[in-house]
């Protein structure tokens, strides 16, 4: 049943949408084997007994400094042999590889967790905890490490150190969700092999550092929900295989960059709720595989380009809240895969172009408070899935 309703469908706030979104795009297309963590390749290091016992050492004294009901939950954290703890995985040679603790309720800091005694490391998961204070200085002696994931500590403060940057092994490096300030260090533009960058959901200002156009194995940019300014930078254009760009909640300023002309394999593209400004970039018709477009809440105007119609793959486009003016075109009608049409509170004039009805998989087609008039052509009566439709000033004939 098609809904007549007034108020806008949201954007930047519909959480679970996004979340729901991401994390089967996440699934699709990224490979699991891609990411996969093994410590197959690690080499024997010397005096192993000592190693074994300076590991279990250093995690001890880092449980001792947390407090009585994180202590608990480490209670198998007992004797030297710390593969058979809690959280813990270990490579061929019995050095500990994997600390894995997300979700415990732990509660602390990390400044004592002697992370120089770890030398076999490669991934560290402390997600979703209690843990304070500042991200330690030191945590940049794990050379080998590949996955690093601090997120959801809502406590985290303090800034992104630069020593944090010498972790050039690091496939994915996930900061969301904590308190973390300041700027966005230039120095992880050596992070050459960063697959995921992270930030988001914190307090980070200043502008996005030219030098993340050097991650050329970026698949996913998360930097939304920030205090971020200035431009976008154009040297996003060398990030090919980038999939997802997120910069949602921030307060950047100019116009869409042309840089997203090159970035063919981009799946999900969120730009919602800045200070951009100027046209919608006519080389947005390069980016074949978009499944999620989201330029709303910003200050775009001018048409909105016909080249819409190469975007085949599109399954939600939002152009809402900007100042777009002159005709919807008739090429709207060729994205047949979109589910959510959002294009209100602009300057639309004119009628709403007959090929809307070639839509036929639509569920929400939002064209309120605009200057649109005339009716709605009677094959909207093709769209199936239609659930809400809003307008104003038209006719259903």
């Amino acid at each position: 049943m098609v809904s007549l309703v007034e108020k806008p469908v949201p954007n930047c706030s519909s959480v679970l949408i996004r979340v729901l979104l991401t994390t089967i795009i996440i699934i699709l297309v990224l490979a699991p084997s891609q990411f996969a963590i093994s410590s197959s390749f690690a080499t024997s290091p010397p005096n192993m007994a000592t190693m074994m016992g300076r590991e279990a050492e250093a995690l001890l004294e880092w449980k001792a400094s947390l407090d009585n009901q994180s202590q608990f939950h480490l209670s198998s954290w007992v004797g030297n042999i710390t593969c058979h703890w809690v959280g813990i995985a270990c490579n061929n040679f019995s050095s500990i590889s994997h600390i894995n603790l997300p979700d415990y309720a732990l509660k602390g800091t990390l400044h004592t967790l002697s992370f120089s005694s770890l030398h076999s490391l490669i991934s560290l998961n402390h997600s979703d905890n209690l843990l304070y204070g500042t991200i330690p200085s030191h945590l940049g002696n794990l050379s080998k490490l590949i996955y690093l994931d601090l997120s959801g500590n809502h406590h985290l403060s303090g800034r992104i150190s630069s020593e944090l940057c010498q972790l050039t092994s690091l496939h994915i490096l996930n900061l969301h969700d904590n308190n973390i300030t300041g700027s966005i260090p230039y120095q992880l533009g050596k992070l050459h092999l960063l697959n995921e960058l992270i930030l988001s959901s914190n307090g980070l200002t200043g502008s996005i550092p030219v030098s993340i156009g050097n991650l050329s194995n970026l698949i996913i940019l998360f930097i939304y929900d920030n205090n971020l300014s200035g431009s976008i930078p154009h040297q996003l254009r060398n990030l090919t295989s980038f999939r997802m760009l997120f910069l949602y909640n921030n307060i950047l300023t100019g116009s869409t960059p042309a840089c997203f002309g090159n970035l063919g394999n981009l799946t999900l593209l969120e730009l919602c709720a800045n200070k951009l400004a100027g046209s919608i970039c006519h080389e947005i018709r390069m980016l074949g595989s978009l499944a999620w477009l989201n330029f709303a809440e910003n200050n775009l105007s001018g048409l909105i380009p016909t080249s819409i119609g190469n975007l085949g793959n599109l399954s939600f486009f939002y152009h809402s809240n900007h100042k777009l003016s002159g005709p919807i075109p008739q090429e709207i009608g060729k994205l047949e895969a979109l589910l959510d049409l959002g294009l209100f509170s602009n300057n639309l004039s004119g009628p709403i172009p007959t090929s809307i009805g070639n839509l036929t998989n639509l569920s929400i087609l939002s064209l309120a408070e605009n200057n649109l008039w005339g009716p709605i052509t009677s094959s909207i009566g093709n769209m199936k899935d239609l659930t809400v439709l809003e307008s104003s000033n038209f006719l259903l004939v």
